[in-house]
């Protein structure tokens, strides 16, 4: 199905519609990006190109913006925020060359992010979003997993524009020719079927 799917429409940040022969399905686009992004890691390691900063993010700023968040789950019993946010820093310069050699993940000696793993062509990750993948890329034991990061809401006007463009043309295009989805995805409401349109002219006929 998605390898033939017609894109319909974006309902909001997270789902979207598509069209597979008579039916209709809403599919839950972040989960499925998240696995599409996966699968690239696994199957091009090694092999990445390099999305350069235009300015070099500091590892202790992004560290502790994650921190200050909820989604961290951060309590006082895990110490003081500015230690982590250290350890971390320190953490991740010493992993700098295996992430630059693995995932063409990019870090200079004074512990600021320069480059991300390009994983697909003209596609920019947004990055309200790297606070918490630098956290997640120092605690989670499974590097690949902590490299997949979702999108998150545009704001503007201008921005959602250019995030309905880059979900149609960019990662729906990736999900036709890149994307295995594993059958669980039918079961547990990320593919979800919603009409089928010989029953929906049906209801318009008696109407």
């Amino acid at each position: 199905m998605m390898q033939n799917h017609s894109f319909v429409g974006c309902v909001n940040p997270q789902w979207s519609l598509v069209q597979h022969h008579t039916k209709l399905y809403l599919l839950n686009t972040n989960k499925l990006s998240q696995e599409l992004f996966y699968q690239i890691l696994i199957y091009d390691f090694g092999n990445f190109g390099v999305l350069r900063l235009s300015t070099p993010a500091p590892l202790y700023d992004l560290a502790m913006l994650a921190l200050e968040s909820e989604e961290s789950g951060w309590t006082e019993e895990d110490g003081p925020k500015e230690g982590l946010a250290q350890y971390i820093v320190d953490f991740l310069k010493k992993k700098a060359e295996m992430l630059e050699d693995y995932f063409s993940m990019e870090i200079d000696q004074e512990g600021n992010l320069l480059g991300l793993p390009l994983l697909l062509d003209n596609y920019t990750p947004v990055m309200e979003g790297l606070p918490m993948f630098i956290l997640r890329l120092a605690t989670e034991v499974n590097l690949c997993a902590a490299m997949t990061v979702s999108e998150t809401s545009a704001k503007s006007g201008t921005e959602v524009n250019s995030w309905r463009w880059k979900v149609e043309h960019l990662i729906f295009k990736a999900f036709r020719t890149l994307l295995s989805p594993p059958k669980s995805f039918s079961e547990d409401g990320t593919v979800l079927q919603i009409a089928n349109l010989p029953d929906l002219y049906k209801v318009f006929e008696r109407c």
